[in-house]
Protein backbone atom coordinates (compact mmCIF):
# COMPACT_ATOMS: atom_id res chain seq x y z
CA UNK A 1 0.00 0.00 0.00
CA UNK A 2 1.36 3.34 -1.02
CA UNK A 3 1.36 5.56 2.14
CA UNK A 4 2.33 9.12 1.26
CA UNK A 5 3.83 9.81 4.88
CA UNK A 6 6.47 7.10 3.48
CA UNK A 7 7.76 8.32 1.01
CA UNK A 8 9.92 11.76 1.00
CA UNK A 9 7.99 14.46 -0.99
CA UNK A 10 9.95 14.61 -4.25
CA UNK A 11 9.57 10.44 -4.33
CA UNK A 12 5.56 11.10 -3.87
CA UNK A 13 5.13 13.88 -6.03
CA UNK A 14 7.05 12.03 -9.24
CA UNK A 15 5.18 8.91 -8.52
CA UNK A 16 2.22 11.61 -8.48
CA UNK A 17 3.12 12.87 -11.97
CA UNK A 18 3.98 9.23 -13.53
CA UNK A 19 -0.36 8.49 -12.64
CA UNK A 20 -1.37 11.76 -13.92
CA UNK A 21 0.40 12.02 -16.93
CA UNK A 22 -1.01 8.23 -18.24
CA UNK A 23 -4.13 9.16 -20.15
CA UNK A 24 -5.65 5.51 -18.79
CA UNK A 25 -6.03 7.01 -15.82
CA UNK A 26 -8.41 8.91 -16.44
CA UNK A 27 -12.46 7.48 -16.63
CA UNK A 28 -12.69 9.55 -20.08
CA UNK A 29 -9.24 8.66 -21.54
CA UNK A 30 -7.92 11.98 -23.05
CA UNK A 31 -5.93 11.75 -25.94
CA UNK A 32 -2.74 13.57 -24.33
CA UNK A 33 -2.19 14.27 -20.73
CA UNK A 34 0.19 17.29 -20.18
CA UNK A 35 1.43 18.00 -17.17
CA UNK A 36 2.56 21.51 -15.36
CA UNK A 37 3.91 22.24 -12.26
CA UNK A 38 4.01 25.50 -10.46
CA UNK A 39 5.80 25.88 -6.59
CA UNK A 40 2.66 24.37 -4.59
CA UNK A 41 0.56 22.47 -7.63
CA UNK A 42 1.06 19.60 -10.44
CA UNK A 43 -1.40 20.76 -13.09
CA UNK A 44 -2.31 17.58 -15.35
CA UNK A 45 -4.31 19.04 -18.33
CA UNK A 46 -6.50 16.30 -19.69
CA UNK A 47 -9.10 17.84 -21.84
CA UNK A 48 -11.73 18.63 -21.67
CA UNK A 49 -10.78 18.84 -18.03
CA UNK A 50 -7.68 19.68 -15.78
CA UNK A 51 -7.05 18.01 -12.38
CA UNK A 52 -4.99 19.73 -9.80
CA UNK A 53 -3.46 18.04 -6.64
CA UNK A 54 -1.13 19.79 -4.17
CA UNK A 55 2.17 18.97 -3.12
CA UNK A 56 3.08 18.20 0.01
CA UNK A 57 5.19 21.06 0.84
CA UNK A 58 5.25 23.29 3.52
CA UNK A 59 6.21 27.14 2.70
CA UNK A 60 5.38 28.99 5.72
CA UNK A 61 2.65 30.76 3.91
CA UNK A 62 1.30 27.93 2.78
CA UNK A 63 1.14 23.97 4.26
CA UNK A 64 0.00 20.85 2.38
CA UNK A 65 2.19 18.15 4.13
CA UNK A 66 -1.34 16.64 5.63
CA UNK A 67 -3.87 15.08 3.89
CA UNK A 68 -7.06 16.95 5.94
CA UNK A 69 -5.28 20.04 4.84
CA UNK A 70 -4.83 19.17 0.94
CA UNK A 71 -8.23 18.14 0.89
CA UNK A 72 -9.84 21.15 3.05
CA UNK A 73 -7.78 23.20 0.29
CA UNK A 74 -9.26 21.82 -2.00
CA UNK A 75 -12.83 22.32 -1.18
CA UNK A 76 -11.94 25.80 -0.50
CA UNK A 77 -10.80 26.30 -3.90
CA UNK A 78 -14.45 25.69 -4.86
CA UNK A 79 -15.70 27.58 -2.85
CA UNK A 80 -14.30 30.42 -3.02
CA UNK A 81 -13.55 30.87 -7.03
CA UNK A 82 -17.40 29.87 -7.66
CA UNK A 83 -17.34 33.62 -6.33
CA UNK A 84 -15.83 35.03 -10.09
CA UNK A 85 -16.44 32.12 -11.88
CA UNK A 86 -18.98 29.51 -10.70
CA UNK A 87 -19.02 26.84 -13.99
CA UNK A 88 -15.43 26.24 -13.99
CA UNK A 89 -15.10 23.51 -10.99
CA UNK A 90 -16.68 20.31 -10.94
CA UNK A 91 -15.43 18.65 -7.47
CA UNK A 92 -12.76 17.27 -5.43
CA UNK A 93 -12.29 13.39 -6.29
CA UNK A 94 -10.17 11.23 -4.15
CA UNK A 95 -6.94 9.58 -5.05
CA UNK A 96 -6.83 6.17 -3.32
CA UNK A 97 -3.84 3.25 -3.49
CA UNK A 98 -4.20 -0.51 -3.53
CA UNK A 99 -1.59 -2.71 -4.29
CA UNK A 100 0.77 0.64 -4.89
CA UNK A 101 -1.83 1.26 -7.71
CA UNK A 102 -3.17 4.78 -7.81
CA UNK A 103 -6.71 5.39 -9.29
CA UNK A 104 -9.33 8.14 -9.46
CA UNK A 105 -12.08 7.46 -6.56
CA UNK A 106 -11.07 3.65 -6.57
CA UNK A 107 -10.53 0.99 -3.88
CA UNK A 108 -7.57 1.10 -1.08
CA UNK A 109 -6.86 3.78 0.88
CA UNK A 110 -7.05 7.50 0.24
CA UNK A 111 -3.44 9.25 -0.36
CA UNK A 112 -4.78 12.35 -2.25
CA UNK A 113 -7.17 14.21 -3.70
CA UNK A 114 -7.48 16.23 -7.09
CA UNK A 115 -9.14 19.39 -7.80
CA UNK A 116 -11.21 18.79 -11.38
CA UNK A 117 -12.75 21.99 -13.23
CA UNK A 118 -12.92 22.50 -17.13
CA UNK A 119 -10.19 23.18 -19.27
CA UNK A 120 -10.47 26.78 -20.27
CA UNK A 121 -10.08 27.72 -23.93
CA UNK A 122 -6.52 28.64 -24.78
CA UNK A 123 -5.83 31.80 -26.60
CA UNK A 124 -7.91 33.41 -24.47
CA UNK A 125 -6.32 34.04 -21.31
CA UNK A 126 -5.46 37.81 -20.57
CA UNK A 127 -1.95 37.43 -21.16
CA UNK A 128 -2.45 35.52 -24.24
CA UNK A 129 -4.72 38.28 -25.79
CA UNK A 130 -1.86 41.10 -24.76
CA UNK A 131 0.07 39.40 -26.50
CA UNK A 132 -1.59 39.19 -29.52
CA UNK A 133 -2.59 42.80 -29.43
CA UNK A 134 -6.12 41.61 -28.60
CA UNK A 135 -6.49 43.80 -25.45
CA UNK A 136 -8.21 47.62 -25.67
CA UNK A 137 -10.13 49.52 -22.75
CA UNK A 138 -13.42 47.72 -23.69
CA UNK A 139 -11.87 44.49 -22.50
CA UNK A 140 -10.70 45.80 -19.09
CA UNK A 141 -13.52 48.08 -18.70
CA UNK A 142 -15.90 44.76 -18.82
CA UNK A 143 -12.94 43.01 -16.55
CA UNK A 144 -13.03 46.20 -14.14
CA UNK A 145 -16.72 46.27 -13.73
CA UNK A 146 -16.93 42.47 -13.09
CA UNK A 147 -14.41 43.11 -10.18
CA UNK A 148 -16.28 46.18 -9.02
CA UNK A 149 -19.73 44.36 -8.87
CA UNK A 150 -17.53 42.16 -6.75
CA UNK A 151 -16.31 43.82 -4.18
CA UNK A 152 -20.00 45.48 -3.78
CA UNK A 153 -21.14 42.54 -3.19
CA UNK A 154 -18.85 42.17 -0.45
CA UNK A 155 -20.59 42.10 3.01
CA UNK A 156 -19.13 45.24 5.78
CA UNK A 157 -17.47 43.25 8.22
CA UNK A 158 -16.27 44.97 11.08
CA UNK A 159 -13.47 41.85 11.85
CA UNK A 160 -11.58 42.14 8.65
CA UNK A 161 -11.20 45.54 9.15
CA UNK A 162 -7.90 44.76 11.41
CA UNK A 163 -6.18 43.21 8.59
CA UNK A 164 -5.64 46.57 6.87
CA UNK A 165 -3.78 47.66 10.27
CA UNK A 166 -0.40 49.60 9.98
CA UNK A 167 0.83 46.44 11.80
CA UNK A 168 -0.43 44.19 9.67
CA UNK A 169 0.33 46.00 6.08
CA UNK A 170 3.91 46.21 7.71
CA UNK A 171 4.31 42.87 8.63
CA UNK A 172 2.99 41.89 5.09
CA UNK A 173 5.54 43.84 3.27
CA UNK A 174 8.45 43.16 4.93
CA UNK A 175 7.86 39.05 5.57
CA UNK A 176 7.62 39.57 1.84
CA UNK A 177 10.91 40.81 1.43
CA UNK A 178 12.48 39.17 3.88
CA UNK A 179 11.50 35.77 1.56
CA UNK A 180 13.43 37.43 -1.25
CA UNK A 181 16.29 37.48 0.44
CA UNK A 182 17.69 33.76 -0.13
CA UNK A 183 17.76 34.73 -3.61
CA UNK A 184 18.95 38.29 -3.38
CA UNK A 185 22.62 37.30 -3.02
CA UNK A 186 24.38 39.71 -5.47
CA UNK A 187 25.51 43.66 -3.77
CA UNK A 188 22.77 45.12 -6.42
CA UNK A 189 20.16 43.04 -5.72
CA UNK A 190 21.07 43.60 -1.83
CA UNK A 191 21.27 47.04 -2.68
CA UNK A 192 17.50 46.76 -3.99
CA UNK A 193 15.82 45.29 -0.98
CA UNK A 194 17.92 48.00 0.90
CA UNK A 195 16.19 50.74 -0.72
CA UNK A 196 12.56 48.54 -0.72
CA UNK A 197 12.87 48.81 2.89
CA UNK A 198 13.48 52.00 3.57
CA UNK A 199 10.87 52.76 0.82
CA UNK A 200 8.02 50.66 2.97
CA UNK A 201 9.13 51.91 6.08
CA UNK A 202 9.13 56.27 4.76
CA UNK A 203 5.61 55.37 2.90
CA UNK A 204 3.87 53.42 5.62
CA UNK A 205 5.03 55.79 8.50
CA UNK A 206 3.55 59.26 6.27
CA UNK A 207 0.16 57.43 5.51
CA UNK A 208 -0.71 56.74 8.91
CA UNK A 209 -3.76 58.16 9.01
CA UNK A 210 -4.86 56.86 5.70
CA UNK A 211 -4.46 53.38 6.14
CA UNK A 212 -6.71 54.25 9.39
CA UNK A 213 -9.20 55.77 7.24
CA UNK A 214 -9.06 52.94 5.02
CA UNK A 215 -10.43 50.88 7.45
CA UNK A 216 -12.93 53.08 8.85
CA UNK A 217 -14.32 53.60 5.41
CA UNK A 218 -14.40 49.81 5.53
CA UNK A 219 -12.36 49.25 2.58
CA UNK A 220 -10.57 46.28 3.74
CA UNK A 221 -12.46 43.13 1.65
CA UNK A 222 -12.61 39.18 1.40
CA UNK A 223 -10.85 39.95 -1.77
CA UNK A 224 -9.25 37.52 -4.94
CA UNK A 225 -5.47 38.13 -3.67
CA UNK A 226 -3.91 37.17 -7.07
CA UNK A 227 -5.43 38.68 -9.61
CA UNK A 228 -2.85 38.39 -12.53
CA UNK A 229 -3.24 38.27 -16.40
CA UNK A 230 -3.36 34.55 -16.57
CA UNK A 231 -6.13 34.34 -14.07
CA UNK A 232 -8.42 36.25 -16.03
CA UNK A 233 -10.05 34.19 -19.12
CA UNK A 234 -12.03 36.30 -21.51
CA UNK A 235 -13.98 34.76 -24.56
CA UNK A 236 -16.49 37.11 -25.95
CA UNK A 237 -18.94 38.31 -23.16
CA UNK A 238 -17.94 35.49 -20.45
CA UNK A 239 -15.46 36.17 -17.87
CA UNK A 240 -13.94 34.05 -16.05
CA UNK A 241 -11.32 35.14 -13.02
CA UNK A 242 -10.37 32.24 -10.94
CA UNK A 243 -7.57 30.52 -8.58
CA UNK A 244 -7.83 33.30 -6.16
CA UNK A 245 -5.73 32.73 -2.41
CA UNK A 246 -7.09 30.06 -0.76
CA UNK A 247 -4.88 28.44 1.14
CA UNK A 248 -4.03 31.89 3.67
CA UNK A 249 -6.78 33.81 3.83
CA UNK A 250 -4.51 36.29 5.91
CA UNK A 251 -3.20 37.17 2.11
CA UNK A 252 -6.70 37.38 0.62
CA UNK A 253 -8.32 39.54 3.35
CA UNK A 254 -7.23 43.24 2.01
CA UNK A 255 -7.43 46.62 0.71
CA UNK A 256 -9.01 46.72 -2.59
CA UNK A 257 -6.46 48.81 -3.64
CA UNK A 258 -3.98 45.97 -3.01
CA UNK A 259 -6.05 43.64 -4.93
CA UNK A 260 -6.50 45.55 -8.01
CA UNK A 261 -2.62 46.62 -7.73
CA UNK A 262 -1.76 43.01 -8.60
CA UNK A 263 -3.90 43.38 -11.86
CA UNK A 264 -2.40 46.68 -12.97
CA UNK A 265 1.30 45.71 -11.90
CA UNK A 266 0.86 42.83 -14.23
CA UNK A 267 -0.01 45.05 -16.87
CA UNK A 268 2.79 47.01 -16.50
CA UNK A 269 5.29 44.01 -16.38
CA UNK A 270 3.83 43.49 -19.86
CA UNK A 271 4.35 47.01 -20.87
CA UNK A 272 1.03 48.22 -21.15
CA UNK A 273 1.12 50.96 -18.14
CA UNK A 274 -2.04 52.81 -20.15
CA UNK A 275 -3.93 49.68 -19.18
CA UNK A 276 -2.59 49.44 -16.02
CA UNK A 277 -3.48 53.74 -15.43
CA UNK A 278 -6.85 52.63 -16.92
CA UNK A 279 -7.45 49.90 -14.19
CA UNK A 280 -6.52 52.26 -11.15
CA UNK A 281 -8.56 55.05 -12.43
CA UNK A 282 -11.17 53.22 -13.60
CA UNK A 283 -11.81 51.29 -10.24
CA UNK A 284 -11.29 54.42 -8.07
CA UNK A 285 -14.36 56.05 -9.81
CA UNK A 286 -16.34 53.02 -9.73
CA UNK A 287 -15.76 52.16 -6.18
CA UNK A 288 -16.20 56.09 -5.20
CA UNK A 289 -12.61 55.48 -3.55
CA UNK A 290 -10.57 59.23 -4.58
CA UNK A 291 -7.56 57.58 -2.02
CA UNK A 292 -7.11 54.58 -3.78
CA UNK A 293 -4.51 56.11 -6.38
CA UNK A 294 -2.44 57.53 -3.81
CA UNK A 295 -1.80 53.65 -2.21
CA UNK A 296 -1.55 52.48 -6.10
CA UNK A 297 2.33 52.67 -6.54
CA UNK A 298 3.20 51.11 -2.59
CA UNK A 299 0.57 48.17 -3.00
CA UNK A 300 2.03 47.78 -6.43
CA UNK A 301 5.29 47.28 -5.58
CA UNK A 302 4.05 44.99 -2.87
CA UNK A 303 2.43 43.13 -5.57
CA UNK A 304 5.88 42.84 -7.76
CA UNK A 305 8.02 41.79 -4.27
CA UNK A 306 5.10 38.98 -4.13
CA UNK A 307 5.82 37.73 -7.93
CA UNK A 308 9.58 38.07 -7.45
CA UNK A 309 9.30 35.75 -4.13
CA UNK A 310 7.10 33.11 -6.08
CA UNK A 311 9.79 32.98 -8.93
CA UNK A 312 12.57 32.92 -6.54
CA UNK A 313 10.95 29.93 -4.95
CA UNK A 314 10.30 28.38 -8.15
CA UNK A 315 14.07 28.42 -8.75
CA UNK A 316 15.00 26.21 -6.14
CA UNK A 317 12.65 23.67 -6.62
CA UNK A 318 14.13 20.04 -6.77
CA UNK A 319 14.98 19.16 -10.00
CA UNK A 320 14.52 22.23 -11.59
CA UNK A 321 16.46 22.31 -14.74
CA UNK A 322 19.44 24.64 -15.31
CA UNK A 323 17.47 26.52 -17.92
CA UNK A 324 13.84 26.52 -15.85
CA UNK A 325 15.98 28.33 -12.90
CA UNK A 326 17.77 30.39 -15.35
CA UNK A 327 14.49 31.39 -16.52
CA UNK A 328 13.10 31.76 -12.93
CA UNK A 329 15.88 33.96 -11.73
CA UNK A 330 15.76 36.02 -14.27
CA UNK A 331 12.13 36.76 -13.72
CA UNK A 332 12.53 37.44 -10.32
CA UNK A 333 14.98 39.84 -11.53
CA UNK A 334 12.27 42.01 -13.66
CA UNK A 335 10.10 41.83 -11.22
CA UNK A 336 12.56 43.38 -8.07
CA UNK A 337 13.43 45.92 -10.82
CA UNK A 338 9.68 46.90 -11.40
CA UNK A 339 9.38 47.32 -7.89
CA UNK A 340 12.08 49.47 -7.50
CA UNK A 341 10.34 51.59 -10.41
CA UNK A 342 7.40 51.62 -8.19
CA UNK A 343 9.54 52.95 -5.11
CA UNK A 344 11.36 55.41 -6.43
CA UNK A 345 9.59 57.23 -10.00
CA UNK A 346 6.09 55.78 -9.47
CA UNK A 347 4.29 54.74 -12.06
CA UNK A 348 3.81 58.12 -14.35
CA UNK A 349 6.57 58.19 -16.49
CA UNK A 350 9.58 60.72 -14.95
CA UNK A 351 12.61 61.94 -16.39
CA UNK A 352 16.27 61.12 -14.36
CA UNK A 353 18.54 64.19 -15.08
CA UNK A 354 21.91 62.77 -13.60
CA UNK A 355 24.12 65.96 -14.01
CA UNK A 356 27.04 67.12 -12.56
CA UNK A 357 30.97 68.41 -12.69
CA UNK A 358 32.95 65.87 -15.39
CA UNK A 359 34.54 62.93 -13.21
CA UNK A 360 31.93 62.63 -10.64
CA UNK A 361 30.39 59.27 -11.24
CA UNK A 362 27.11 60.51 -13.93
CA UNK A 363 27.41 57.99 -16.33
CA UNK A 364 28.24 55.18 -13.38
CA UNK A 365 24.88 56.30 -11.80
CA UNK A 366 23.07 57.01 -14.56
CA UNK A 367 23.65 53.56 -16.18
CA UNK A 368 23.32 51.50 -12.68
CA UNK A 369 20.17 53.20 -11.73
CA UNK A 370 18.59 52.84 -15.84
CA UNK A 371 19.81 48.40 -15.02
CA UNK A 372 18.34 48.51 -11.52
CA UNK A 373 14.72 49.84 -12.73
CA UNK A 374 15.16 48.69 -16.00
CA UNK A 375 14.47 52.21 -17.41
CA UNK A 376 15.88 53.78 -20.59
CA UNK A 377 18.99 55.27 -20.81
CA UNK A 378 20.80 58.11 -23.10
CA UNK A 379 23.79 60.21 -22.51
CA UNK A 380 25.15 62.76 -24.05
CA UNK A 381 28.65 61.31 -24.83
CA UNK A 382 27.55 58.83 -26.72
CA UNK A 383 25.38 61.20 -29.01
CA UNK A 384 27.77 63.72 -29.45
CA UNK A 385 29.99 61.22 -31.20
CA UNK A 386 26.93 59.53 -33.45
CA UNK A 387 25.73 62.77 -34.51
CA UNK A 388 29.53 63.54 -35.91
CA UNK A 389 29.91 59.90 -37.20
CA UNK A 390 32.70 58.98 -34.91
CA UNK A 391 33.58 56.07 -32.52
CA UNK A 392 32.38 55.50 -29.07
CA UNK A 393 35.18 54.41 -27.43
CA UNK A 394 38.14 56.10 -29.06
CA UNK A 395 39.25 59.53 -27.48
CA UNK A 396 38.76 62.37 -30.03
CA UNK A 397 42.18 63.98 -32.12
CA UNK A 398 42.51 67.95 -30.42
CA UNK A 399 41.53 68.96 -33.64
CA UNK A 400 38.21 67.10 -34.03
CA UNK A 401 37.50 68.01 -30.36
CA UNK A 402 37.42 71.86 -30.32
CA UNK A 403 34.84 71.24 -33.25
CA UNK A 404 33.00 68.61 -31.09
CA UNK A 405 32.41 70.62 -28.00
CA UNK A 406 31.50 74.06 -30.08
CA UNK A 407 28.14 75.77 -28.45
CA UNK A 408 26.04 75.04 -31.13
CA UNK A 409 26.90 70.87 -31.57
CA UNK A 410 26.48 71.13 -27.77
CA UNK A 411 22.96 72.88 -28.02
CA UNK A 412 22.18 69.92 -30.84
CA UNK A 413 23.24 67.42 -28.42
CA UNK A 414 20.73 68.82 -25.94
CA UNK A 415 18.37 69.25 -28.16
CA UNK A 416 18.31 65.67 -29.03
CA UNK A 417 18.57 64.77 -25.09
CA UNK A 418 15.56 66.78 -24.69
CA UNK A 419 13.26 65.77 -27.39
CA UNK A 420 14.14 61.96 -26.63
CA UNK A 421 12.63 62.73 -22.77
CA UNK A 422 9.42 63.96 -24.31
CA UNK A 423 8.94 61.47 -26.81
CA UNK A 424 9.59 58.54 -24.46
CA UNK A 425 7.38 60.09 -21.66
CA UNK A 426 4.45 60.32 -24.53
CA UNK A 427 4.45 56.63 -24.35
CA UNK A 428 4.82 56.04 -21.12
CA UNK A 429 8.47 55.75 -20.29
CA UNK A 430 10.36 56.73 -17.58
CA UNK A 431 13.88 57.94 -18.80
CA UNK A 432 17.46 58.39 -17.76
CA UNK A 433 19.80 61.47 -19.22
CA UNK A 434 23.17 61.71 -18.58
CA UNK A 435 24.96 64.75 -19.12
CA UNK A 436 26.76 67.59 -17.05
CA UNK A 437 24.44 69.83 -17.79
CA UNK A 438 26.62 72.38 -17.31
CA UNK A 439 24.98 75.79 -18.12
CA UNK A 440 21.88 77.15 -17.30
CA UNK A 441 21.51 77.52 -21.23
CA UNK A 442 21.43 73.61 -21.47
CA UNK A 443 18.86 73.00 -18.69
CA UNK A 444 16.49 75.55 -18.82
CA UNK A 445 14.97 74.26 -22.22
CA UNK A 446 13.78 70.78 -19.77
CA UNK A 447 13.03 72.79 -17.63
CA UNK A 448 10.30 74.85 -19.39
CA UNK A 449 9.24 71.98 -21.27
CA UNK A 450 8.54 69.44 -18.85
CA UNK A 451 6.74 72.32 -16.67
CA UNK A 452 4.71 72.81 -19.96
CA UNK A 453 3.72 69.26 -20.61
CA UNK A 454 2.77 68.55 -16.54
CA UNK A 455 5.99 65.62 -16.90
CA UNK A 456 7.31 64.72 -13.42
CA UNK A 457 11.18 65.56 -13.62
CA UNK A 458 14.62 65.46 -10.83
CA UNK A 459 18.20 66.43 -11.32
CA UNK A 460 20.59 64.52 -9.68
CA UNK A 461 23.47 66.59 -9.19
CA UNK A 462 26.96 64.84 -8.56
CA UNK A 463 28.96 65.89 -5.83
CA UNK A 464 33.18 64.82 -5.52
CA UNK A 465 36.12 66.37 -4.13
CA UNK A 466 38.37 67.92 -6.53
CA UNK A 467 41.03 64.85 -5.78
CA UNK A 468 38.39 62.25 -6.52
CA UNK A 469 37.63 63.79 -9.63
CA UNK A 470 41.35 63.96 -10.76
CA UNK A 471 41.75 60.04 -9.35
CA UNK A 472 38.73 59.11 -11.88
CA UNK A 473 40.07 61.38 -14.72
CA UNK A 474 43.35 59.69 -14.44
CA UNK A 475 42.33 55.96 -14.19
CA UNK A 476 40.43 57.36 -17.94
CA UNK A 477 43.59 56.89 -19.18
CA UNK A 478 44.13 52.99 -19.34
CA UNK A 479 40.11 52.47 -19.69
CA UNK A 480 39.08 50.86 -22.81
CA UNK A 481 35.19 51.47 -22.54
CA UNK A 482 35.36 55.23 -21.73
CA UNK A 483 33.09 57.18 -24.02
CA UNK A 484 33.60 60.35 -22.83
CA UNK A 485 36.60 62.74 -23.97
CA UNK A 486 37.25 64.68 -20.95
CA UNK A 487 40.81 64.03 -18.99
CA UNK A 488 42.44 65.45 -16.27
CA UNK A 489 44.45 68.31 -18.66
CA UNK A 490 40.57 69.18 -18.85
CA UNK A 491 39.77 69.64 -14.58
CA UNK A 492 40.54 73.15 -14.52
CA UNK A 493 39.00 74.41 -17.93
CA UNK A 494 35.97 72.35 -17.28
CA UNK A 495 35.28 73.12 -13.90
CA UNK A 496 35.35 76.73 -13.48
CA UNK A 497 32.93 76.73 -16.45
CA UNK A 498 30.51 74.69 -14.90
CA UNK A 499 27.37 76.50 -13.28
CA UNK A 500 25.63 75.37 -10.28
CA UNK A 501 21.74 74.57 -10.36
CA UNK A 502 20.56 77.31 -8.72
CA UNK A 503 17.65 78.08 -10.37
CA UNK A 504 16.48 74.50 -9.96
CA UNK A 505 14.19 74.37 -7.04
CA UNK A 506 14.42 71.80 -4.22
CA UNK A 507 11.75 69.39 -4.94
CA UNK A 508 13.51 68.74 -8.20
CA UNK A 509 16.61 68.39 -7.36
CA UNK A 510 19.06 66.02 -5.18
CA UNK A 511 22.76 66.04 -4.56
CA UNK A 512 24.67 62.75 -4.46
CA UNK A 513 27.91 62.27 -2.88
CA UNK A 514 29.71 60.21 -5.34
CA UNK A 515 32.81 59.02 -3.58
CA UNK A 516 31.51 55.62 -3.37
CA UNK A 517 30.86 52.35 -5.15
CA UNK A 518 27.68 52.10 -7.83
CA UNK A 519 25.28 49.94 -5.48
CA UNK A 520 26.11 52.50 -3.34
CA UNK A 521 25.47 55.06 -4.99
CA UNK A 522 22.37 53.59 -6.08
CA UNK A 523 21.18 53.05 -2.44
CA UNK A 524 22.29 56.79 -1.78
CA UNK A 525 20.02 57.88 -4.87
CA UNK A 526 17.48 55.72 -4.50
CA UNK A 527 17.13 56.82 -1.14
CA UNK A 528 16.93 60.57 -1.62
CA UNK A 529 14.34 60.31 -4.39
CA UNK A 530 12.31 58.33 -1.68
CA UNK A 531 12.36 61.26 0.53
CA UNK A 532 11.49 64.03 -2.01
CA UNK A 533 8.43 62.13 -3.61
CA UNK A 534 7.02 61.04 0.29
Amino acid sequence: MLNPDAIPDQEFTEKMIAFLQIPDSYQHTPSTVEIRQTHASILAIAPPYVYKVKKHVNLGFMDFTSLESRKTNAEREIHLNSRLCPSLYLGVIPITSKEGKLSFNGGGTIVDYALQMYQLEDGYFLDQLLEKGQVDTAIIESIVAKLAGFYFTQHRTDALQEYGSLANIRANVLDNLKGIEAYATDATRKAVLSILHSYVNTFVAGQTALFEKRMLEHRIKDCHGDLHLDHIHVKEDSICIYDCIEFNDHFRYSDVAADIAFLAMDLDFHHRPDLAGYVSSRMAELLKDPDMEILMDFYKCYRACVRAKVAGIQSAEAKVSDEEKRKSLYQANQYLQLALRYAVVGSAPMVLIVCGRVGTGKSTLAKKMAESMSLFYIGSDAVRKQQAGLPLYSRTSPEKRNALYEQEVSKSVYHTLLQTALEKVQHNQSLVLDATFSHQAYRQPFIEAFAKHQIQYLFLEMQATDETIKQRLIQRENSRQEVSDARLEDFERLSQSYQPLTEVSAPHRIQVNAGRDADHLLNEACEGMIKSRT
